[in-house]
């Protein structure tokens, strides 16, 4: 067995510096908390090749003295803390002394600093952690920190570095969490020379985003104040119809520090419930307040994690204040009064508890309560008629329509009854009562046409009559650059039309069914996550997707041969039970649970 030695101090600061500086992103983040702790109202970060060969942060905050400067390199020194009580009631992003001399350990590092009082400033250069010169020089307040070759000395990290444009991604990403926390701080963000970002200062924080994610995004977004004892949570969520593929847009914020935190996600998620589609996932931005010593910040040496003192307390806090903003806007309607026929009774829903009862006991209502499972046709071979004009039904049937209706196939023995909230179609069987979601029924008729259809030929273009123009944000712009010729090869045609504006000519056919933003949005999310196997194949997830943008909404009104037609196609469907996304299609509540909660039966 080898001998236990003691490490070399140069090592160990090598060592060391790799748990805090990750990439150039690392950098940029570190040095922007100690620019936001400095106090500076305006930060300006420049780059060049993503961060590999040159960053430079430049801020007009408090500075540091001359005789600091040389100090502040070195490891486990800082200004922010005094004893180790400090540690349990952290209020600045940083504390912990290792980031200068980590970044000064793995490149060639140059601060220059002035306070305001100093007649001039001092300038320190640091090599490999090695101080090679600290000397005035002329200097306005604040501070300017350069970084050059990262890396240099540490050749396994370099070599794994990403592409230009994917380390720069990287950085935009820190840099756009830090605008959304500081609205009144003036960042800029400068690539190659180019200027990538450039967000003022503004008391309007809602200006603040449309800077970082545009205006599409931001007029889907619900504004959160929310307080809960101690804590005090602000910020933005998305309503239910503007969601993305990945998590990409969410930010959590504690005292303005960034964190990832599954536990809020998760208060997030379950606000949003069943308003949530399955596989999409809101946008938000959330401001959390909360005294500094019930957190604990000094988990891990990137400081993106917190251990939280009272865990269900801010589960709940998060949840309901989530929860109030979108019951505010109407989107989650509760019921407030249900009534008997005679109007003998009635029953008054108070809180959300009181509502959680009510389902349940509505559920009971029939503890056999299943799909249809006898129904269908499994012939794979059955053609799917579309559903031509389904959505131009404007008017409504009427009864008499509805009594004159006969069972629409001899065969399923089922027959039209009624709508219910144009979402629900109402048949009945002789086993009982069915209830239809006519969304969901059409869903799964233009998924398996989809397929079928998609099956039978390569992906083809498909050139849109009318081309969809977006915005990008700086995060989205980086992705379409980097993948615009890819794409083409997709039959995905993107060119610029303008600056920060794009105009999408052609998709594949399969997707061009249903031309909207919604579906580049998708794209540019699965190229975040390096899915192009979705791109390139045309999955069944995305057919499902074009499916459901496609098929009607609950509300839509639809007259009886529609519904006639909708059904037939349904059952001539290789799956008429569920659609694409697993949700039930039909439930029938049997005859025999009726009579026994009207109680004609035992």
């Amino acid at each position: 067995m080898p001998k236990i030695i003691e490490l070399d101090k140069h090592l160990i600061n090598k060592i060391a510096a790799g748990e805090v500086i990750e990439r150039p992103a690392s950098v940029v983040k570190e040095l922007i908390e100690n620019s936001i702790d400095a106090g500076a109202t305006s930060i300006t970060i420049e780059v060049k090749e993503g961060g590999k060969s040159f960053i430079k942060i430049t801020d007009n905050g408090c500075g540091i003295e001359k005789d600091e400067l040389a100090i502040a390199v070195k490891s486990h020194t800082t200004s922010k803390l005094l004893s180790a009580d400090d540690l349990f009631n952290i209020s600045t992003l940083g504390f912990r002394g290792e980031a200068l001399a980590s970044i000064g350990a793995v490149s060639y590092l140059k601060i220059i600093s002035k306070t305001k009082e100093s007649f001039d400033g001092c300038a320190v250069e640091v090599e490999d952690n090695r101080i090679l010169s600290n000397k005035p020089t002329a200097s306005n307040t604040g501070t300017i920190v350069e970084v050059n070759n990262l890396f240099f000395n540490v050749p396994a990290r370099k070599k794994h570095m990403k592409s230009i444009a994917g380390e720069f991604k990287y950085i935009v990403d820190i840099v756009t969490r830090y605008i959304l926390a500081n609205p009144l701080i003036h960042f800029k963000l400068i690539h190659n020379d180019s200027l990538a970002i450039d967000s003022p200062s503004t008391a309007d924080t809602l200006a603040n985003v449309a800077t970082v994610y545009g205006r599409a995004i931001t007029k889907s977004l619900i504004s959160i104040n929310f307080s809960f004892f101690d804590m005090e949570i602000l910020g933005f969520v998305s309503r239910p119809d503007m969601t993305r593929g990945d998590r990409t847009y969410q930010s959590i914020f504690v005292n303005k520090r960034y964190v990832r935190d599954s536990l809020i996600q998760k208060a997030v998620y379950d606000a949003y419930g069943a308003l949530l589609f399955h596989g999409r996932h809101p946008i938000f931005i959330l401001d959390i307040k909360i005294e500094p010593k019930k957190i604990d910040v000094n988990v891990h040496p990137q400081k993106y994690t917190i251990r939280i003192e009272k865990e269900q307390e801010m589960y709940h806090a998060v949840k309901n204040a989530v929860l109030s903003a979108l019951m505010e806007q109407e989107l989650m309607p509760l019921i407030d009064e249900i009534k008997t026929k005679n109007l003998s009774q009635k029953v008054i829903i108070t809180n959300l508890d009181e509502v959680g009862k009510t389902q349940s006991s509505l559920k009971d209502l029939s503890p056999s309560l299943k799909s249809l499972l006898k129904v269908g046709n499994n012939n794979p071979e059955s053609s799917l008629s579309s559903l031509d004009n389904l959505k131009d039904g404007k008017k409504d049937y009427n009864t008499d329509a509805l009594k004159k209706s006969k069972p629409f196939s001899d065969e399923l023995k089922i027959k039209i009854i009624g709508k219910l909230h144009n979402t629900y179609i109402l048949g009945e069987d002789n086993d009982g009562l069915l209830l239809i979601d006519q969304h969901a029924a059409h869903e799964r008729v233009l998924f398996e046409k989809f397929l079928k259809e998609y099956k039978k030929e390569a992906v083809q273009v498909q050139e849109l009559v009318s081309p969809i123009v977006f915005e990008a944000n700086p995060h989205e712009k980086i992705i379409i650059d980097e993948n615009i010729e890819m794409l083409k090869k997709m039959a995905i045609l993107i060119e610029p039309f303008g600056k920060t504006t794009y105009i999408v000519r052609a998709l594949p056919s399969i997707l061009s069914k249903q031309q909207t933003p919604a579906i580049i949005n998708d794209i540019i999310d699965e190229m975040n996550n390096n899915e192009y196997d979705k791109l390139s194949k045309i999955k069944e997830e995305r057919i499902a997707m074009a499916a459901c943008r496609s098929a009607v909404k609950a509300y839509d009104v639809l007259e009886v041969p529609q519904i006639q037609k909708l059904l037939e196609n349904l059952f001539k469907c290789e799956n008429p039970n569920t659609c694409p996304h697993g949700r039930p299609i039909i439930i029938c509540f049997p005859i025999e649970e009726l009579e026994k909660k009207f109680k004609r039966r035992v």
